[in-house]
């Protein structure tokens, strides 16, 4: 049995990635109900001076909305973390019932923006190992996920390296 504080198993960093969901649950809640109100006014009015097809669209807008809103604050409550040890990094995906973890030798960890070969579609930025990859940051803009590439690639290094070290120094200390 391992200690937790033994230097193989020290954290150096946990880095948290969520969506920016700014409404919350409620307040989604409001906003449908003001914006239900107020389209099924207009369509009421028009529908009793005889426009009756208006009505089905705006029902039909309605659902459209709710749909869109519950994904939406669905994957408001995803979060990624990232946590380097000095021997691994473990990620771990969770919310809304889903769980996900993956786990590489620090060592052997690599970390890849992949851009996306079809031109507006976003890039993939993937932590990987021995063929078994795992994406992160995928709710990220552009430029965000090009920033927590550098940092990645800062903290994990490459295949073979020691962050913080130069590479003159890992070959005198092997």
């Amino acid at each position: 049995m391992t200690e937790l504080s033994s230097p193989k198993n020290t954290l150096l960093t946990r880095i948290q990635v969520s969506h920016n969901c700014s409404l919350s649950p409620r307040g989604a809640l409001v906003f449908f109900g003001v914006t239900a109100a107020g389209s099924l006014i207009v369509a009421g009015y028009f529908t009793l001076h005889g426009m009756w097809p208006i009505l089905p669209f705006a029902g039909l807008e309605l659902l459209v909305l709710g749909v869109a809103l519950g994904q939406s604050m669905k994957r408001g409550g995803l979060v990624e973390v990232i946590s380097i040890h000095s021997d691994r990094v473990t990620v771990r995906r969770y919310g809304h019932g889903e769980d996900e973890r993956a786990e590489f030798p620090r060592h052997w960890a690599r970390v890849e923006l992949r851009r996306s070969p079809r031109l507006g579609h976003p890039s993939r930025l993937l932590i990987s190992s021995h063929g078994r990859g795992f994406e992160v940051g995928s709710s990220l803009t552009e430029d965000d996920r090009s920033r927590l590439e550098r940092r990645l690639q800062e903290l994990i290094g490459g295949v073979g390296q020691v962050p913080g070290i130069s590479p003159k120094e890992q070959i005198r200390n092997t």
